[in-house]
């Protein structure tokens, strides 16, 4: 038997997933995940996943480290969000191609992070 134990978040974290469905499947062209901490009206943890973008899900950790220790203004959140392609290799299909993708990855990525902040008290 396996088991997998997920701590409880605190008050101070938010998380968002957004995603850009493909219409006739319902799965997404491109994905991305946030789950942002804020003390002291800093973000002390962010933490980003992208998936749809390559062969392989990963973590934007270039975008995550220019979150950590800012406020998360609008001007930090553009910063960081257009970090999460940063040395990956995308993919292309008949659904969207490789700069298309890139492109509402950094797109959709804006758009968690701001949920996820939205939802840290």
């Amino acid at each position: 038997m396996s088991a997998v134990i997920v701590p409880v978040e605190s008050g101070l974290t938010g998380t968002s997933y957004q995603k850009f469905l493909q219409p006739a499947s319902g799965f997404a062209i491109v994905g991305v995940a946030a789950r942002i901490r804020r003390e002291g009206g800093n973000i002390t943890l962010a933490r980003i996943g992208v998936t749809g973008v390559s062969g392989y899900s990963y973590r934007a950790v270039r975008a995550e480290t220019a979150l950590e220790g800012k406020a998360g203004s609008e001007a930090e959140i553009a910063a960081a969000a257009a970090l999460v392609g940063d040395g990956i290799e995308a993919g292309a299909d008949l659904h969207a191609s490789a700069q298309y993708r890139l492109h509402m990855a950094s797109v959709y990525a804006g758009r968690a992070i701001r949920a996820a902040l939205s939802r840290s008290v």
